[in-house]
């Protein structure tokens, strides 16, 4: 399957998303991060897109711990969900700060 290339905008910022994911899911991840950090720059309006990014990923990445409490009976689906969609992402970080 050839990898998708995708352009999406996240807080004002445009990137090039590649990934073998469907654009529709893609782009429903980045609007989902873009919502978070204007949610955060709301409440913290003086902070660089830096720090806003970092809580923004502090955040997300607290909300998914949780629904995986809630939602998983054991540890190593927990593992095993955890690993694929972390190597999905950093696919997708790789591919867009490089290509």
């Amino acid at each position: 399957m050839k990898p998708n290339r995708v352009e999406v905008s996240i807080f004002g910022s445009d990137y090039t998303i590649i990934g073998e994911a469907s654009e529709a899911y893609i782009r429903s991840i980045a609007l989902f991060v873009d919502k978070k950090m204007q949610e955060l720059s709301k409440a913290f309006p003086n902070v660089s897109k830096e720090k806003l990014a970092i809580l923004a990923a502090i955040n997300i990445t607290d909300e998914f711990f949780q629904y995986k409490e809630q939602n998983l009976s054991t540890q190593s689906e927990i593992e095993e969900i955890y690993q694929e969609k972390t190597k999905k992402l950093i696919s997708m970080i790789d591919q867009s700060l490089i290509g």
